[in-house]
């Protein structure tokens, strides 16, 4: 989880906001509020990849253990 909350805090001007729903050992998910806008997301704990958005709009995003984008 240390990634996701880092990935979120480290957008400047405006940190991303998390609102987590649901969490697994394998999953978390809930939304994320980027740009003023609220979007779903779904975080891959083991392989440490965001899914933002659903469908084919769906953006994955790759992070390294300190939530930099890879």
């Amino acid at each position: 989880m240390k990634a996701l909350v880092m990935w979120a805090r480290d957008h400047y001007p405006e940190p991303y906001t998390l609102n987590i729903r649901s969490r697994t050992p394998e999953t978390i998910s809930g939304f994320v509020k980027m740009e003023g806008e609220w979007r779903p997301f779904s975080y891959d704990r083991k392989a440490r990849v965001i899914t933002v958005g659903e469908g084919e709009d769906a953006q994955r995003i790759a992070l390294n253990e300190w939530g930099w984008e890879q």
